[in-house]
């Protein structure tokens, strides 16, 4: 059996400008293989304008794996995922945030644990 080495990601960043904001997660590297078991996430200002959302996704190898979306989401309320989401080596976690405010602070955490890539497991 594998050995689950447990981590946090705690990811925070302010976007100057007012556009569409993406906040990843650390790439998975080569010879791991990454489980996020909870996901939370918030940003300060809510969205405006046309096509408000918040979508999750695994980004990686040329092309977006979709998740999660969240239709016009609030300022400073705590959204969750909490199924898990198998990461392999050259992708990473994603919020896409449409439509947002300038000078908007976009937060997530990520809770889970990363194994050793083992032969046949990719």
């Amino acid at each position: 059996m594998a050995i689950k080495n447990a981590f946090r990601q705690r990811l925070k960043e302010v976007f100057a400008s007012a556009a569409l904001q993406t906040l990843y997660s650390e790439l998975v590297k080569n010879g791991k293989i990454c489980c996020f078991q909870q996901i939370a996430w918030e940003i300060d200002k809510a969205t405006s304008g046309g096509n408000t959302r918040c979508r999750l996704y695994i980004d990686g190898h040329g092309y977006k794996h979709n998740i999660e979306e969240q239709d016009a989401p609030a300022a400073n309320e705590l959204y969750t995922y909490s199924d898990p989401i198998w990461l392999i080596p050259g992708e990473r976690l994603a919020l896409d945030i449409d439509q947002a405010q300038a000078s908007t602070t976009a937060e997530m955490i990520l809770t889970g644990y990363w194994t050793e890539q083992k032969e046949g497991i990719q």
